[in-house]
């Protein structure tokens, strides 16, 4: 089970690694200092893997790996500042560590600043760096060090985004897919609990949206898929999260919306689709149903109160808007805007299914 939580967060992973090698490593130096009488550095050492280690296990339990591993990377220049005062020209050599280190714990702007503070510390060191060379040496030598780093970690952090993108965004719409839509909701359901800030979720789904492939051809129906969601991007704020549910479904994770809002938001997209996307000459329309995340209420639960409504939508009469907990409230705020020319009204809906 632990490893599970580490492998599935990849920062967390860094820390509880620099966690382990701080132990496997630097334990022993100071094990080794205090047998052969260097009592300051010694200390230094033991403080290093003491907060290190607290650090990681922090990291492990609460799951704030980012906050741990900016303050490892201090730790870390501070303990190398500090033995390269006390411990003589084998100090400096454990600043190539820390720099490397710094790059892979933190971001790169503060990876740069860290270090450079560090180097400068270290070389101000007349003990450890007496002679002008020595210093010229050593600050070139930190310098290339930290550009490789640099250079590796960039390179790394746009491989990395380019694999979360193609493991979390559907390929044709450019929305998050199913596997991120969950790992969203499972994040936004922790936030809006900690928050205590109402969080609305709206599922859709096309209407008569098979009829449109077998009429016009597949090709065609991904091309209206794309004009839907550049509407619902269209319509939509910055910070709500749009996903293709599967097939012609959809979902919008909609942060801060109390249900009259959620529903002012619904019919915002509803509308923006009705008028913007069409199907040769036919008006695209969908379904929307929508609810507000309840205290204590699980990400599938949630999910099915919001299809709910989506279904009830459909059944009477498609192109409108259903919100949970105001269709017990009051029909009057749910809908029915059907445009003069629709799919319903080029389609027959006698032989044709809720989807």
């Amino acid at each position: 089970m632990w490893f599970d939580k580490i492998r599935q967060d990849f920062d967390l992973a860094l820390v509880v690694m620099f966690g382990i090698i701080t132990n496997l490593v630097i334990l022993p130096f100071a094990v080794y200092r205090f047998l052969s009488g260097q009592l300051i550095a010694g200390i230094i050492d033991t403080l290093i893997v003491a907060s290190i280690s607290f650090g990681a296990v922090h990291a492990y339990r609460m799951g704030t790996s980012q906050r741990v591993a900016l303050l490892l990377a201090i730790i870390y220049s501070i303990g190398c500042f500090g033995i390269s005062y006390v411990a003589g020209p084998a100090g400096p050599m454990w600043m190539y560590a820390v720099l490397l280190g710094n790059f892979l714990l933190v971001k790169r702007n503060r990876a740069v600043l860290i270090s450079a503070i560090g180097i400068a510390a270290v070389e101000a060191s007349s003990l450890a760096l007496p002679e002008p060379a020595q210093k010229a040496t050593f600050i070139g030598s930190a310098i290339v060090v930290s550009l490789f780093a640099y250079v590796f970690v960039w390179r790394t952090d746009l491989q990395r985004n380019e694999l979360e993108n193609l493991a979390s965004l559907d390929p044709l719409t450019g929305a998050g897919n199913r596997r991120g839509m969950h790992t969203e909701i499972e994040v936004a359901i922790a936030t809006s609990t900690r928050s205590q800030k109402p969080l609305g979720l709206i599922i859709f789904d096309l209407d008569h949206f098979k009829r449109v492939n077998d009429l016009f051809g597949h090709e065609t129906g991904d091309h209206v898929l794309v004009q839907v969601a550049d509407a619902v991007r269209s319509t939509t704020r910055k910070n709500d999260r749009f996903f293709r549910h599967g097939g012609e479904e959809f979902a919008l994770l909609v942060p801060d919306s109390d249900p009259i809002a959620l529903h002012e938001i619904a019919e915002k997209v509803r509308l923006a689709v009705e008028r913007t996307v069409h199907c040769g000459d036919l008006t695209v329309t969908i379904s929307l149903g929508a609810s507000v995340l309840r205290s204590g209420e699980s990400a599938s639960e949630w999910l099915a109160r919001a299809d709910a409504p989506m279904y009830r939508a459909k059944r009477d009469g498609r192109n409108r808007s259903v919100v949970d907990e105001l269709e017990s409230e009051t029909q009057s705020l749910v809908t029915n805007r059907t445009p003069a020319e629709t799919l319903d009204s080029n389609l027959n809906r006698s032989t044709n299914a809720i989807r």
